[in-house]
């Protein structure tokens, strides 16, 4: 655990780094392949990485409070900023995950998709797909496949000299990025555990000094106070007077007066 604290420091900046660049590419793909994706999925997964930090920082803020002032004081902060994290995690991991499996089920996003395209007549779009791919229509290499035209079946295939529809290239794409999501996700989850742990183990440590130094101070407050006591207890022990209530029995005692001169040298009682 101990070399865990060591290297979090700055193993985790580092990961969250890269998954930043992992889901910008991720991102880039879906409006360059112009895939069946929401861009606010993609948005989501990108600043996933940046909100990790931002909390990840306000959670050891918080535990390094609680271990200096009451730590149930601080217990409600704590779990919003997790379960904040939690639900967030959650929902670019399930969202991910609709769009790889199964496989027959993205069918008809991308056949909506392509739809669209053609009905815009999105050159653009569909050219970058058929480029990419090095493939001509959807499900057919004359299924809407561009160049377009509306009299007439595409030429695409005889153009280009392709043999191959996009549909199989174009979900494959599809997985990948949404896999590259959910990645992300389940990445950022395990530096949350991560680095809860290694705050907890370190909050522990740090709030368990000043207990163990109030310990020993108590315990040598309570030995020098006994100390004390058993001193004052032999002190009572030992008089060099009679005692008081033992004179007050015996009556009353004779005491020769100081000496003034030989006249007045006389007992007074």
């Amino acid at each position: 655990m101990a070399s865990i604290s060591k290297v979090m420091p700055w193993l985790i900046p580092l990961l969250l780094i890269a998954l930043t660049g992992v889901a910008g590419y991720a991102y880039s793909q879906i409006r360059y392949l112009s895939l069946p994706i929401p861009a606010a999925l993609g948005l989501f997964t990108v600043i996933l990485p940046l909100i990790t930090g931002v909390s990840a920082q306000g959670a050891n803020t918080i535990i390094k409070r609680a271990a200096k002032e009451e730590q149930y004081q601080l217990t409600i902060p704590l779990i919003a900023i997790l379960g904040f994290q939690l639900i967030y995690e959650t929902v670019v991991a399930t969202l991910a995950l609709t769009y790889i499996l199964p496989p027959s089920s993205l069918n008809c996003g991308l056949g909506d998709g392509w739809q669209q395209m053609w009905v815009s007549r999105n050159e653009k779009a569909v050219k970058d797909i058929q480029n990419a791919f090095e493939c001509c229509g959807l499900w057919t290499v004359k299924d809407r496949a561009w160049p377009f035209s509306r009299n007439a079946a595409s030429t695409c295939a005889e153009t280009f000299g392709r043999t191959r529809s996009c549909a199989g290239d174009w979900r494959k794409a599809e997985q990948m990025t949404a896999g590259l999501f959910l990645l992300v996700a389940a990445v950022v989850f395990c530096i949350n555990v991560l680095t809860l742990i290694s705050l907890l183990t370190s909050s522990s440590r740090w709030a368990g000094w000043p207990t163990r130094l109030d310990d020993e101070s108590a315990s040598d407050t309570r030995r020098s106070t006994r100390r004390f006591i058993e001193a004052g207890d032999a002190e009572e022990s030992y008089q060099d007077e009679p005692d008081a209530s033992a004179n007050q029995d015996r009556g009353p005692i004779v005491a020769p007066s100081l000496l003034q001169n030989d006249s007045d040298n006389a007992w007074q009682t």
